[in-house]
This record gives C-alpha cells, sequence and structure tokens, in this order.
C-alpha cells in the first residue's frame, strides 16, 4: 500500500519503519512536524530541530528493555506527516496554522507529537488537544518559567508562550525551572492555576526534597488537574546532556529524571499528547538529537504502559 501524499516513507520518517507501519490509515500515533522560529533571542536554529530528530531517530533501537516491548508495534505503527510550511507566518498567524494542522489528527482521535522549533510552535498543538480535552492539565519542562506578558514587545515570544496558557485559563504544571524574571514570579504568587517545581527544589540536595531520586514526582503527579498534555522544551534537560539548545542553562533534569517523571504522570493521570521544542543542531554533533530521539520512543512507549494499566483497573473493577 503506497503512502498517500503528505506523508514521509522509510527514508524520512520518525524511526526509519517500513510499511505498513508507517502508514497513517494504521498508525496509531502521528508524528508532526512544524518547524517554527521566528522569536529566537540567543542561539538560532531550532527551525532545524524537527529534521534532526527525524534523522537520528532511524539510529533508535525498536525494543524497549524497560517496557518489554517494541513500542512502534504497541502503537499499530507510527506515521510521519511532511513538515508544516509556514512560509512568512509569524506569531499568532503561524500559531493557529499550527492548530489547525493538529486539530484535524487530534480529532482523528490519534496520539500526537508536535516537533517545533521554538517553544511558540507548541502554542498551536497545546490549544489543539485543549479543545478536545477541556478538562487537560498541561506540564511543562523547561529551564524558564516562559510567563512573561510580552518578551521585546511581542506576546507571542517564547518566553511568553505559557503566559497564553495561563490566558486560555488551563491548568499548568512546570518543572524544572531554574530561570525566571521576578514577572514571571508575581504571576505564579498571584495565579491559582499554576504549580511549580523549581530545579533547586527537587534536584537540590539542600532542596526540600533532599536530592532524593524521583522523591517529587508524586506532588508532581498531585498538581495535575486532569489528563495531562506535556510539553518539553529541551532545555528542561540538563545542558550536559543536550547542549544543542536556543537558550541553555544548567542544572537541569537528567535522564532517569525525566523518565521518572514521565512514568509517574502516564500512571496516574495519563498523557493525552505532547510536543518537543527549542533543539538547535550543532553541525558535527550528533549526540542531542539522538538523545531526544530516544527520549520521545521511551516516553511513548510509558504512555501506553499507562495506558493497559488503566484499562487492567477499568476491567478487574
Amino acid at each position: 500500500m503506497a503512502l498517500p501524499r503528505g506523508w514521509l516513507d522509510q527514508n524520512q520518517n520518525f524511526l526509519g519503519l517500513e510499511e505498513p507501519w508507517c502508514h497513517p490509515d494504521h498508525a496509531g500515533l502521528y508524528v508532526i512536524p512544524a518547524p517554527y522560529e521566528q522569536t529566537s533571542s540567543y542561539i538560532h536554529g531550532s527551525r532545524q530541530g524537527p529534521r534532526a530528530i527525524l534523522e537520528a531517530s532511524h539510529q533508535v533501537e525498536l525494543y524497549d528493555e524497560t517496557v518489554g516491548f517494541e513500542t512502534y508495534r504497541e502503537w499499530g505503527g507510527i506515521a510521519s506527516s511532511v513538515a508544516l510550511e509556514l512560509g512568512e507566518k509569524a506569531d499568532r498567524e503561524a500559531v493557529d496554522e499550527i492548530q489547525a494542522r493538529v486539530q484535524d489528527y487530534v480529532d482523528a482521535g490519534r496520539f500526537i507529537v508536535t516537533l517545533t522549533g521554538e517553544h511558540t510552535g507548541a502554542l498551536g498543538a497545546i490549544r489543539a488537544h485543549a479543545k478536545r480535552h477541556p478538562e487537560m492539565c498541561v506540564v511543562q519542562v523547561d529551564a524558564h518559567g516562559d510567563l512573561r506578558n510580552a518578551y521585546q514587545g511581542n506576546p507571542f515570544s517564547h518566553a511568553s508562550v505559557m503566559a497564553r496558557v495561563v490566558e486560555d485559563k488551563l491548568p499548568l504544571v512546570q518543572v524544572g525551572i531554574r530561570s525566571i524574571s521576578s514577572e514571571e514570579v508575581a504571576l505564579i504568587n498571584a495565579t491559582e492555576k499554576i504549580s511549580t517545581f523549581y530545579a533547586y527544589q527537587i534536584l537540590d540536595p539542600s532542596g526540600p526534597y533532599r536530592g532524593r531520586a524521583s522523591a517529587w514526582v508524586p506532588d508532581v503527579v498531585k498538581a495535575c488537574t486532569g489528563p495531562v498534555y506535556l510539553t518539553f522544551d529541551c532545555d528542561g534537560l540538563d545542558a550536559m546532556l543536550v547542549p544543542a539548545l536556543g537558550t541553555p542553562e544548567p542544572g537541569g533534569l537528567g535522564w532517569y529524571d525525566m523518565l521518572a517523571l514521565v512514568t509517574g504522570l502516564a500512571n496516574g493521570p495519563g498523557i493525552i499528547g505532547m510536543d518537543v521544542s527549542e533543539l538547535a543542531p550543532i553541525e558535527g554533533l550528533a549526540a542531542p538529537q539522538f538523545t531526544v530521539a530516544r527520549l520521545i520512543y521511551r516516553i511513548l512507549g510509558r504512555v501506553l504502559t499507562g495506558r493497559k494499566q488503566a484499562t487492567q483497573t477499568k476491567t478487574h473493577s
């Protein structure tokens, strides 16, 4: 069966999957590249992030020993669309275009992974999911608060994307924050729907969790008021693990910190969709995009495991 127009073949798709495993008619999961970059304020190049992740994913082992299966098979396949061409669209117009693209696939009942450039691109995907799942909670893994009302005069700056989420009246749980302004802290303190877990609180041995591995995860899960949409800015991870970033920050989450968080979310409220942003590839350095591609695949396995557990619980209740 030939792939319909608009979908990537084995040479370009996520994981390099052969048919029928990459066919959109069968796949339970879609990867949507939306390489938007307009307001990067430090290192540019995040528009190249989605392509780099797709290319690196071809080196990811398909069996995940931590969940005990080949994740793509359990999903019924993973289909990857061609990249969204935004042309000269920027700010609200670009966000609306991304939302329209993602909305069609969310409404079709697929699990969507949106790969974007700067974090602003995630807003369209978040809004598409919120339209179908108004009860959802947004979990933001990030080094930065992204809660400025506007940055450099632009309310659609990558530094303002979560302010727009809060304006949309969506509950927000932030994890790993370690670079934030007084304006953003004031908004956090004044808004009941924002729960912030700073990096120093959850990772520093002198913090309230005493640096104990994963001790903070249950409190993050408890803060979620509904099914989770995961928005993952790559700088949420420590810059030593993923240095190819638009705005790198030291002191972030480690590999197993991130997996522990995702496991808790998947087994608790469940994860209904996700996006990945802010990878700015460095020429000649493949490790960052491979790390992110592998992490996405590990997350997808945990999403399925959480769904299976929820189904079994309902069956036995």
